[in-house]
C-alpha cells in the first residue's frame, strides 16, 4: 500500500503545528468521503464503520478517541451533505497524486466491506476517481489492492 499519511507528514517541511492540523483537516476530509462511499447504498453498516475508523486511524496515527470524534463528526454531517464537490475538491487540493490513489484505495475497501458493489457505488467509485483526477487504471489497481487486502481477491464475493 501507499506510504501512510503520518510518514508524508513527517517529511514535510511543515512546522509540527502546521501538520498537526494539516493532518487532522486531512483525516476529516478522507473520513467524510468513506462514509459517503459507505452510505452510498443506502445503509452504514458496522463493517464499514469500523472499517473507516481502523483504516484512517492508522493511516493518519490518530488515537481512539480523536478517530471517534472525527468519525461520530463525519456520520452527522453526512446526514445533511447536499453535494460532495467542495469536500472532494478540497481534499484534492490538500493532496498528491499517490495520496490521492491511497484513499481511492481506502474508499475501496469501504465500498467492498459489505461484500457487494452495487451499480450507485461502482458509480461513486467512477465518479470519486474523476473528480480526483485519479485514472481509471490507477482506481482500478486500488479496487484491486483493496479487495486482497479484504480477502476478496479472486472471489465471487463481490460483484
Amino acid at each position: 500500500m501507499f506510504k501512510t499519511f503520518a510518514e508524508w507528514f513527517q517529511t514535510s517541511s511543515k512546522s509540527a503545528e502546521d501538520k498537526n492540523d494539516f493532518s487532522h483537516e486531512l483525516a476529516e476530509l478522507v473520513t467524510a468521503l468513506m462514509v459517503e462511499a459507505a452510505a452510498a447504498d443506502g445503509q452504514i453498516g458496522t463493517v464499514e464503520t469500523q472499517l473507516i475508523a481502523d483504516c484512517v486511524s492508522s493511516q493518519f496515527d490518530l488515537a481512539d478517541d480523536e478517530m471517534k470524534q472525527i468519525l461520530d463528526g463525519a456520520l452527522d454531517e453526512a446526514d445533511s451533505r447536499i453535494e460532495l464537490h467542495s469536500l472532494i475538491a478540497r481534499l484534492r487540493d490538500k493532496s498528491d497524486y499517490e495520496e490521492r490513489i491511497g484513499v481511492m484505495e481506502m474508499v475501496w475497501m469501504v465500498v467492498f466491506a459489505d461484500g457487494r458493489l452495487d451499480k450507485i457505488e461502482r458509480q461513486l467509485m467512477r465518479r470519486l476517481a474523476g473528480l480526483l483526477f485519479v485514472s481509471d487504471v490507477d482506481s482500478g489497481l486500488a479496487a484491486q489492492s483493496a479487495r486482497q487486502l479484504l480477502g476478496l481477491a479472486g472471489s465471487d464475493k463481490v460483484h
